[in-house]
């Protein structure tokens, strides 16, 4: 049966036994998110990740701390405004078909 470390408020730690799911790759919690950080090919990091590591950057979206630390110095280069410049607006090429009888 595995157990898990868990820290508490007053800085102690207790032991959790059970299988709570995976164990938080950073302090040995209960795992309860996943990164969302993309690696390429669709997949994201997804190191599991307690309620204390998990860091939300928008709603339901979680970075690990390294990734976190990424996606901040990214955004401090200026690098995403370059990016959403190029996006082209969907402009309506394609015309819908209209059945003529």
């Amino acid at each position: 049966m595995p157990c898990y470390l868990v820290p508490m408020k007053d800085g102690g730690q207790m032991f959790m036994c059970g299988n709570l799911g995976d164990h938080c790759a950073d302090c040995g919690d209960v795992s309860g998110f996943l990164c969302d950080y993309p690696v390429g090919d669709g997949k994201t990091c997804d190191r599991p990740m307690c309620e204390a590591h998990a860091n939300e950057i928008a709603p339901d979206l979680h970075y690990c701390i390294q990734h976190l630390k990424m996606y901040r110095e990214f955004v401090e280069s200026g690098r995403q405004i370059k990016s959403l410049e190029n996006v082209v607006p969907y402009s309506g090429i394609l015309k819908p078909v209209v059945d003529e009888e």
